[in-house]
């Protein structure tokens, strides 16, 4: 936790920074927490970079769409410190200038991997899209169609994280998810089952209907999906899923015949 007197003079040298460097282009921004002793694994502690990014964001007030260069700076030059700074000015501004900052957010997605993109999702996203799903969540949807397989992942986990706060908008979010099974998931295929493991927790109804949707299938994919999501004994499922076991398709067979064995155990536990 950061000490009054800390507080205050970041707040100073923060301001110092706002006057007297960034104006002349100078993008150097660690010269405002350098001399903080405290260090962990010999980095500054995030809550320090998290601080002094919303000094900035005060302090900037109506002029912050003119540093956009600055952010691009802190983002692509400036190195874990850097990234958690841009992460944490942007969570404070697309809200304000959605025009703007969205672009500025989806130039960092080319050059950054799943976790990077993950991290920024889950700070800069996530709050918003809580909290008003109605401005966010279909941008991201579209994100989780993405040829960037390291966005789509991302942007398709971040849903998993939306619904287990906002189940009433489950179906709408899985609605999307489910037109990408025509396709190739590739890397996705694991992150859908634990989707539909989570629906099934949280909507043991919503998680049915898919089964009625696409319980007719022979689709190797769509199998393994769902026969990767079976975790309980439901009756409805349980001749879909033997039906699988006797398929001339080894991929079926081999996703019924596993999904099979856990209904069967979890039939005979509730005997």
């Amino acid at each position: 936790m950061l000490t009054i007197d800390w507080k205050e003079r970041f707040t100073l040298d923060t301001e110092d920074y706002l006057k007297n460097k960034l104006p002349n282009g100078d993008y150097d921004f660690e010269i405002i927490f350098n001399a903080y002793p405290e260090r962990v694994n010999g980095k500054v502690p995030s809550r320090v970079i998290t601080y002094v990014s919303g000094v900035i964001v005060s302090r900037l007030g109506r002029k912050h769409a003119d540093y956009l260069p600055f952010y691009r700076h802190l983002w692509f030059e400036k190195g874990e410190n850097g990234k958690l700074a841009f992460a944490a000015i942007l969570s404070k501004l697309i809200h304000k200038k959605p025009n703007v900052y969205f672009p500025l957010l989806e130039d960092t997605f080319e050059d950054s991997n799943s976790t990077q993109i993950n991290a920024l999702l889950d700070r800069v996203m996530l709050p918003h899209l809580r909290k008003h799903p109605d401005k966010y969540l279909d941008r991201v949807l579209l994100w989780t169609r993405s040829e960037n397989e390291d966005l789509a992942w991302a942007a398709t986990n971040l849903c998993l994280k939306f619904i287990k706060r906002r189940e009433d908008l489950i179906d709408e979010v899985l609605h999307s998810l489910l037109n990408q099974w025509a396709y190739p998931l590739g890397e996705l295929q694991s992150l859908h089952v634990m989707f539909l493991k989570t629906i099934a927790k949280l909507s043991k109804e919503s998680y049915l209907a898919v089964w009625e949707e696409f319980g007719i299938t022979r689709d190797p994919q769509i199998v393994e999906l769902l026969a990767a999501s079976v975790t309980d004994y439901h009756p409805t499922i349980e001749p879909i899923v033997e039906s699988w076991t006797k398929s001339g398709n080894a991929r079926v067979k081999k996703a019924g015949t596993a999904a099979y064995r856990i209904i069967k155990r979890k039939k005979g536990a509730k005997a």
